[in-house]
């Protein structure tokens, strides 16, 4: 691969209590300069699941109170891609993806049961990762938190990751 655009994912945010984990395809470059998943401010992420747990969208004040806020909901976040080459940050142009090693990650983790992909880049990747290592995992597509995705407005996205994390 070579060295030019090339973006890494961030760590893994899990818990042994961790029961959902969501899957993103690999960080916009605003989240990668600040080191916090989600950190674009137009990306919906934030407001979606503050939305879907606490019935009102949180102004939160800094990163960790994001991570409170997944550990106090059983929510992991991490990335199907660990490496690959992206000029910006749309999905639509990663290409060459290493994959993040999903599997162990739900082997040591297991009280997480349900699997959720952020958008259209996440779940082809994830489809790909389980084709690759020959593993198979029930998972629910979500639309994408990004800002880019006008299909569907705020409200509606909402009801789609209700439905998918209920």
């Amino acid at each position: 691969m070579k060295n030019i655009n090339i973006k890494k994912s961030l760590e893994p945010i899990v818990s042994k209590n961790s029961k959902v984990l969501i899957l993103g395809s690999l960080p916009s470059d605003k989240s990668i300069k600040a080191q916090e998943y989600y950190g674009n401010k137009t990306n919906q992420f934030w407001s979606i699941v503050s939305l879907v747990f606490e019935k009102e969208k949180i102004d939160f004040k800094n990163y960790n109170e994001k991570i409170e806020f997944l550990n106090k909901h059983y929510i992991a976040l991490w990335d199907v891609y660990c490496l690959a080459q992206r000029e910006g940050s749309l999905d639509t142009n990663i290409k060459n993806g290493k994959f993040n090693n999903i599997e162990e990650l739900l082997n040591k983790y297991n009280n997480i049961n349900t699997i959720l992909v952020n958008g259209k880049k996440a779940e082809e990747g994830f489809l790909a990762y389980m084709k690759d290592n020959n593993v198979s995992y029930n998972y629910k597509y979500v639309p994408s938190s990004s800002s880019a995705n006008t299909k569907y407005n705020i409200l509606e996205k909402v009801e789609f990751w209700k439905k998918a994390i209920f």
